[in-house]
């Protein structure tokens, strides 16, 4: 369908749990996984529970576009990993549907739909003009059901109703990120400022 296969970490696997040389191996055998199963190479990662290793190995495996292990920001941004520039597509947690089933989260589908609703008009309406980037954290096993998933539906008809909206795969921000923004004109003025 045009999906996106991100690399989510291997067998429910928390990075920090794990020594350095664990978690290397269990990224090598996420990506073969990924490959194996889809036929194509994971561009995107985003382990769930990283690691203070976790970046320097997706960047040691190489072939990753991206990865997301931060939740700092609405805007990707450019990081340097072993002097290489590397992209960074944060992930926001907030708009997830395993809030679903978390304490704190949401007590309906009506909960998902205003706070989905909200967080995007806000981002749309900072004032500044520049795009903001809102992830929606998606699960079968919880938006699968018929009003979770009908408060899905009218979310993403409010987003098309909008006409400024865009609906992306997370390496088609990143890819339209590296147009706009080239990793070395991007570092280039960090380091002037």
């Amino acid at each position: 369908r045009g999906d996106e296969a991100a690399g989510h970490g291997y067998r429910w696997s928390n990075g920090f749990e794990m020594t350095r040389d664990e978690e290397r191996e269990a990224i090598r055998r996420a990506v073969e996984s990924i490959v194996a199963t889809t036929g194509s190479r994971p561009l995107g990662w985003y382990s769930r529970e990283m690691s203070v290793h976790t970046r320097d190995l997706v960047v040691e495996e190489g072939g990753f576009v991206y990865d997301s292990e931060c939740y700092n920001d609405d805007l990707p941004y450019w990081t340097t990993v072993h002097g290489k520039p590397h992209l960074v597509v944060p992930y926001d947690l907030v708009v997830n549907d395993a809030r679903f089933v978390l304490s704190q989260g949401y007590g309906s589908p009506r909960d998902f739909f205003d706070y989905a609703r909200m967080t995007l008009d806000r981002l749309r309406n900072d004032g500044d003009g520049v795009s903001r980037m809102m992830s929606v954290g998606l699960h079968p096993r919880f938006s699968g059901h018929p009003g979770r998933a009908d408060a899905l539906a009218r979310f993403v008809e409010y987003g098309q109703q909008c006409g400024d909206v865009w609906f992306a795969r997370r390496i088609d921000i990143a890819n339209t990120f590296r147009e706009q923004f080239p990793a070395e004109k991007a570092l280039e003025d960090a380091v002037r400022v």
